[in-house]
């Protein structure tokens, strides 16, 4: 890029900025230019207003241009303004930095990884300015100077965006971050993309139409269909007809209960069943963990209480050390490689920008590889499994107030307690009735 995406400034009009937003909902980059022209310098204006240090002004400002052009297909001209829904952004992007100078990081962060976490203060909508407020702010407040660090910084996000188009996908048919990514993992990441494209193929076109087969058979009790619940019922057909009758709301820091795999399942084979079935078996929801003593809470929990500046997190000193020792983090599932501080920085804060966007814009179930999961122990109450774990605990460590976990476990003996004798479409709708009314296991 190499224009200055801010060297003219003259007050926004709604049009001028909902057509800047409407350019980056069609993967312009010219609009997220053009955005900055019209909305930093009284964006800057009014952070400064509320923050002393130019650092905090520089991440709410850069954080509010991205994570606008990362969610702008969730703006709605219908709805509200252009000028309204930057604003919402901003404000919640501002109340963050606040919370963080207002909540300090722990003074000794060196916890042992069996602690449990002490969870922040959550975000709430009471935190952030009133739209009300800032706009009285935009209006007031002359447009401010932007400094070169800052300007530098935008240029620097516009012109990754620019590079994204060129990069390789993921095996997960993602672009690989062009700040993380490494070309010696080409080669894995298409070997990878092609597998797993034809692992879904062959799921699509085979696995998933006799699961859809062998349900039909089960709910009509046809002869022969019983030996389908001994085995278990086939999970992916069920999900496949029966999708959000399976979701349950609930309030992501009561569910601290997650099963522990190797404890709760020891036989490795067993391990990689139990996800095509429904019904489990046994003793597996006698071992279980607790959430905040997780490697993963850990993780999130310290980035974002060092979100002002990461390189003092815990999480940082750890990948510099694995640096240091010449065996830096990479993974070709997710196109990286962190050979070098500043890529280390670039992971940690993709992490935070996640974060933001979730605590802007709430829990969205549509992203991420898979919804939440949570299995049913045999008491009816709710344990968290392995799907979506770094997702639920970012909602835990924000406060996020509700998520949808969808079950994709059933421990046997609820089964029957609840469906009562039933069998085929009568016991699937007791179940499923029963459901919405399963809490988070009472965490130790």
């Amino acid at each position: 890029m190499t224009s200055d995406p801010l060297s003219s400034s003259s007050l926004p009009v709604t049009s001028a900025v909902g057509d800047a937003l409407k350019e980056c909902a069609q993967g312009a980059t010219g609009g997220l230019e053009t955005l900055a022209k019209l909305a930093v310098p009284h964006l800057t204006a009014i952070a400064r207003h509320f923050l002393d240090a130019p650092g905090d002004v520089e991440d709410v400002i850069h954080d509010t241009l991205v994570l606008a052009w990362h969610n702008v297909w969730r703006f709605d001209p219908a709805a509200e303004s252009p000028h309204a829904w930057l604003m919402q952004v901003f404000a919640s992007r501002l109340a963050s930095q606040r919370l963080a100078l207002a909540t300090p990081a722990d003074a000794t962060p060196w916890r042992l990884d069996v602690d449990r976490v002490t969870l922040p203060p959550p975000l709430t909508d009471a935190q952030r300015p009133t739209l009300d407020a800032l706009m009285a702010l935009y209006q007031q407040l002359p447009p401010a100077s932007v400094d070169g660090a800052l300007k530098a910084r935008l240029c620097s996000a516009i012109s990754l965006l620019d590079a994204s188009r060129d990069m390789p996908l993921t095996p997960g048919g993602d672009p690989a971050d062009p700040s993380l990514y490494d070309p010696s993992l080409g080669p894995r990441m298409s070997l990878s993309r092609l597998a797993q494209r034809a692992k879904g193929l062959v799921n699509r076109s085979l696995t998933l139409p006799l699961e859809h087969l062998a349900l039909r058979l089960w709910l009509a009790q046809a002869p022969g269909s019983q030996p389908l619940e001994t085995r278990g019922l086939p999970r992916r057909g069920i999900e496949s007809r029966y999708g959000e009758a399976l979701d349950v709301s609930v309030d992501p820091r009561r569910l601290l209960k997650q099963i522990h795999y190797p404890r709760s399942f020891p036989d490795r084979r067993e391990r990689h069943r139990i996800s095509d079935r429904l019904l489990w078996d046994g003793d597996w929801d006698l071992s279980t963990t607790h959430a905040l003593s997780s490697r993963r809470m850990h993780f999130i929990a310290d980035i974002w209480a060092h979100r002002r500046d990461p390189s003092q997190s815990r999480s940082y000193h750890q990948l510099a050390e694995r640096l240091a020792r010449g065996k830096p983090v990479a993974s070709h599932s997710d196109g990286m490689v962190l050979d070098r501080p500043e890529r280390i920085l670039a992971y940690l804060r993709r992490y935070l920008l996640y974060m933001e966007a979730m605590a802007c814009f709430g829990f969205d179930n549509g992203l991420g590889k898979d919804r939440l999961g949570a299995a049913v122990d045999r008491h009816g109450e709710l344990v968290k499994i392995n799907k979506g774990l770094h997702r639920m605990a970012m909602a835990q460590v924000i406060g996020i107030p509700r998520v949808e976990v969808r079950v994709r476990g059933i421990h046997r003996q609820w089964w029957q307690q609840v469906s009562e004798g039933a069998k085929g479409d009568t016991a699937m709708q007791r179940v499923l009735a029963a459901l919405p009314d399963c809490r988070p296991s009472t965490a130790d």
